[in-house]
């Protein structure tokens, strides 16, 4: 919604000048990178259900006194509260998903989940062409202002809703397994994630230990690469109404005119994502679609016709985010040597892909506006980034998986390889 809010009065309410705007964009990781990972060390100590739904009603709370910022400042400290406020829920998330969901499962419900970003990109659009034009100047607030308050209250009301609907741990008997599954289920839910580890589960290992196993795996760090790469990649999302407007469309078409990339962008994850579980492999299903990703890129740098140039935001849109949801599967994947590993694993490589949200909005240099050249170059850059450590990845889990097969047979125990 900030960047929708951009589309409004928000730039000349508060006054904002030359790169306020991207330091506004960019506080907020500062906020999110400061909050994650003890968030992420914690929340196998108390009850997701409880906490990632209290911090969710908590964040739109935050958002919602975005209205009352009055100046640069002001948009500056409630941006940083809500990065503090909203760094547990994401990875928590994808913490819980992991604590569920096999190696082979866990991709396509990432994508699910990321798909709900994804459109809520697309509905902020809607809403927002919707919220300008009944809401502006009502009592005594812009459109943008109104458009915070908006969604923030659903936000909130639908945080409040998933309190019940929201598991805790397969071994535990609270949150809704509490009563959507018998104690059968639960054991048999909690033995399947054991038999998934790659590595034998080392049962006292605790959180420092999980921190200590992460920071010295090489996996956990081209792992950072990939996200910093690609969170750099897509660092047009806080821009692209923007860039859409200079397409040449008016406020109300260039709202409207965004949602259609996310649908497609959404569609495309969750299909790219099932097939990377059916078949049981990451590298190329996460590369794959960055490279087409580029090419969108490219037709933008090279033509200056608005309507070539939407129609290549599908392609750079799509790439980018069909291939977003991988990178966390791939971490649950490939570090879950015990929860907390996996826990602080998740939390190190989204803190340090925030890397790529903080010098994204920069690339986006007002006086190139609206062509954006040196930005379309510099996130084509960061997605080749991206695509060289995952294959380089790829690699060494290829060469791992040998060893672990020659470890199985010698051994004659079950053969669990790593998701390349």
């Amino acid at each position: 919604k900030y960047s929708q809010a951009r589309v409004s009065t928000l730039d000349q309410d508060l006054g904002l000048e030359d790169y306020q705007y991207s330091t506004a964009v960019t506080i907020l990781s500062v906020g999110y990178v400061i909050g994650q990972i003890p968030s992420n060390m914690i929340i196998g100590k108390v009850r997701p259900s409880i906490y990632l739904c209290c911090m969710a009603m908590v964040w739109s709370g935050v958002s919602a006194a975005t209205c009352g910022a009055k100046d640069y400042k002001g948009l500056v400290l409630v941006r940083f509260f809500l990065g503090l406020v909203e760094a547990p829920l994401f990875p928590g998330a994808i913490y819980l998903l992991g604590c569920w969901h096999t190696r082979k499962e866990v991709a396509l419900r990432v994508a699910i989940l990321y798909t709900g970003q994804t459109l809520a990109y697309c509905c902020a659009g809607l809403i927002a062409a919707a919220v300008f034009g009944t809401l502006s100047g009502k009592a005594g607030l812009a459109g943008w202002q109104w458009l915070f308050i908006v969604l923030a209250s659903v936000g909130g009301i639908l945080a409040l809703i998933c309190a019940f609907f929201l598991p805790d741990y397969p071994h535990s008997k609270t949150g809704s397994a509490r009563w959507s599954m018998t104690e059968d289920m639960r054991k048999v839910a909690a033995a399947r994630i054991i038999a998934d580890r790659v590595s034998t589960f080392e049962a006292k290992a605790g959180v420092w230990q999980g921190l200590k196993m992460s920071v010295k795996d090489i996996k956990l760090w081209a792992l950072v690469g990939v996200n910093i790469g690609l969170s750099a990649a897509y660092g047009f999302s806080n821009f692209y109404p923007s860039i859409v407007e200079g397409f040449g469309y008016n406020r109300v078409v260039t709202l409207l005119l965004t949602a259609p990339p996310y649908i497609f962008a959404a569609i495309g994850s969750l299909v790219n994502s099932w097939h990377s579980d059916k078949v049981g492999e990451r590298g190329f299903h996460f590369s794959g679609p960055v490279g087409v990703g580029c090419i969108g890129y490219i037709i933008c740098l090279i033509t200056q016709n608005g309507d070539a140039r939407y129609a290549a935001s599908f392609i750079f849109v799509g790439g980018m985010y069909i291939s977003n949801s991988l990178v966390m599967s791939w971490v649950t994947g490939v570090m879950g040597r015990t929860p907390e590993n996996r826990a602080v694993s998740v939390a190190i490589v989204n803190v340090l892909g925030q890397v790529g949200n903080v010098i994204a909005p920069y690339f986006f240099v007002e006086s190139d506006r609206p062509r954006y050249q040196m930005a379309f170059i510099l996130m084509m850059v960061f997605a080749l980034l991206a695509v060289t450590c995952a294959m380089l990845l790829k690699i060494g889990l290829v060469r791992a998986n040998k060893r672990l097969y020659r470890e199985a047979v010698e051994e004659e125990k079950a053969y669990q390889p790593y998701l390349t």
